[in-house]
C-alpha cells in the first residue's frame, strides 16, 4: 500500500501533456433559403472548412485535386443532419476523415494531425481609460469572436477562468505592461503549451505569443512573436496568423502513394503533342487527383494515376473524351502470386539443394511454403489507343512537361 502512496506522489510531479484533441471533421454551416442549391453549397462550404481545418493552410483550396474534390462534396460526407443557429436553418455535418486524408495524399497538400497545442489567453480590453481583463464567462464580443474563429480552424484556446486565484494573481498592468514575472506566475496553473496576450484598443488589437510553457517563460532565450491586425476582421486575422503558425510547425504532407491509384497504358503516342494533349486531357478529368508518367517506351506511354474516386468511373471518363479506344486490360501476375500458386516446385528445388531432408520432411515443407507465402492479387493495366493525333494542346493552361527522373525504355 505505501508503494502505491509514493508511486502516486511520484505521478503528481510529472510533466502533463496540454496537447487538445481537436474534431477536425464537422461543421455546421447557415443554409442560405434563396438559394436554389443550398443545400449544395451548404455542403460545399462546410467541406472548405474542414480542408482548410485539417490542413492548417487556407491556401490548400486553391490546389487543383482540393478543387475537384470540392465539386464532389457528397462523397465525402458521412453525416448530416438539419440544425438551428440564431433563428437560421442550419446544416450540420460529419465528413469522412479517412477520405479526407486519402484526399489530402492523392493532392499532396499537409496534414495537421488532431493533436494541436493548447494556447492560454490574456485577452485585456480598454474602454474609455478603463482596463480590463476578459475571464472564461466574461460578455465580451472580441472573446466571442476570438474563440468562434479559434474553433473554425481548430486551434484549442483556453481562457482564464477568473476565480480569486486568477484575480488576486496578475494586475491589468502587468498585461498591458508585458511583465514576463507575474504572467508565468498567474500562467502556471493552467496545463497549456503557449501562452498569448491580446490588447484591445478600440478596432485594434496587438497580441504576444510566448510559444513554451507557462513555467517556461521568462527562463529561456526564445523570443516572443507579436504581432497586431485592425478593423471589423481583426480577430480573424489574429487567429488565422496564429493557426498558420502552429500549423507550420506540425503539419506534414504524406509522401507514400495513394492506395487509390491505377496503371494506365496508352499507345500511338507517336509525337510530343499527342503526349502533351493526352496528359492534360487526363490531368482535367475531375476522377484524377494527379498522374505520374512511368515509362515511355516506343510509342507507348504508361502513367500512374492517383484517383479521386473510383476506378470504373475513371475509365467512363477517359472513353467519354472521345480521343481513345479502349483495348484489353493486361494482368500482371506478381511474384509471391506466382510462388505461392506452385509451392512444389519451390520445395523440388529446395530438396535438390540439399537444403530439406528428402523423404520424411518433403510434404510437411510443401505444407510450410503454401501457409508461409501470401497471395497477392495480380495488379491489372488498363490499356488504351490514342486517336488524337492532330489534335492540338490548349496553350492557355500551363503546359505539361516530361519528368527528368522518367524511366526511358529502349
Amino acid at each position: 500500500m505505501r508503494k502505491l502512496a509514493l508511486l502516486a506522489l511520484g505521478l503528481v510531479h510529472l510533466p502533463a501533456f496540454a496537447f487538445s484533441h481537436v474534431d477536425l471533421y464537422r461543421s455546421e454551416v447557415v443554409v442560405d433559403q434563396d438559394d436554389s442549391n443550398a443545400e449544395e453549397a451548404a455542403r460545399i462550404a462546410g467541406m472548405k472548412e474542414v480542408i482548410v481545418r485539417a490542413s492548417g493552410d487556407q491556401n490548400t483550396l486553391d490546389n487543383q485535386a482540393i478543387q475537384k474534390a470540392l465539386s464532389n462534396s457528397a462523397h465525402y460526407l458521412a453525416q448530416f443532419s438539419q440544425g438551428q443557429a440564431d433563428d437560421k436553418a442550419t446544416l450540420k455535418m460529419t465528413f469522412s476523415g479517412s477520405q479526407l486524408r486519402d484526399l489530402f495524399t492523392q493532392a499532396q497538400v499537409p496534414f495537421w494531425p488532431e493533436n494541436r497545442p493548447d494556447v492560454l489567453v490574456w485577452l485585456v480590453e480598454e474602454n474609455r481609460y478603463d482596463r480590463t481583463i476578459a475571464w472564461e464567462h466574461s460578455d465580451s464580443n472580441i472573446l466571442t469572436s476570438l474563440l468562434a474563429q479559434a474553433k473554425v480552424r481548430g486551434l484549442p484556446f483556453t481562457v482564464p477562468v477568473g476565480d480569486f486565484d486568477d484575480i488576486t494573481g496578475i494586475e491589468v498592468s502587468d498585461l498591458w505592461g508585458g511583465f514576463v514575472d507575474p504572467l508565468r506566475q498567474a500562467s502556471k496553473r493552467y496545463q497549456a503549451d503557449a501562452v498569448l496576450v491580446v490588447k484591445v484598443q478600440g478596432p485594434q488589437l496587438r497580441w504576444t505569443l510566448y510559444d513554451q510553457k507557462p513555467i517556461m517563460l521568462g527562463q529561456t532565450r526564445q523570443a516572443p512573436l507579436v504581432g497586431s491586425a485592425s478593423g471589423d476582421d481583426a480577430a480573424k486575422e489574429m487567429v488565422n496568423k496564429l493557426s498558420d503558425y502552429f500549423a507550420k510547425k506540425a503539419a506534414v504532407v504524406v509522401a507514400s502513394e495513394s492506395s487509390e491509384s491505377l496503371k494506365v497504358r496508352f499507345s500511338e503516342i507517336d509525337d510530343g503533342v499527342s503526349f502533351f494533349v493526352l496528359e492534360n486531357k487526363l490531368k482535367a478529368l475531375s476522377s484524377v487527383a494527379s498522374l505520374d508518367v512511368l515509362t515511355i517506351k516506343a510509342d507507348t506511354v504508361t502513367f500512374n494515376v492517383h484517383l479521386l474516386t473510383s476506378a470504373q468511373e475513371f475509365e467512363q471518363q477517359v472513353n467519354s473524351m472521345g480521343l481513345v479506344l479502349q483495348l484489353e486490360d493486361t494482368v500482371l501476375p506478381s511474384q509471391t502470386e506466382t510462388a505461392a500458386a506452385n509451392p512444389q516446385s519451390q520445395v523440388q528445388s529446395e530438396l535438390a539443394g540439399g537444403a530439406l531432408p528428402i523423404e520424411s520432411h518433403a510434404q510437411d515443407a510443401i505444407s510450410m511454403n503454401s501457409a508461409q507465402v501470401p497471395v497477392v492479387a495480380p495488379e491489372r493495366v488498363l490499356n488504351f489507343q490514342w486517336q488524337g493525333q492532330g489534335v492540338h494542346p490548349d496553350f492557355s493552361d500551363d503546359q505539361p512537361h516530361l519528368d527528368e527522373n522518367v524511366e526511358l525504355e529502349q
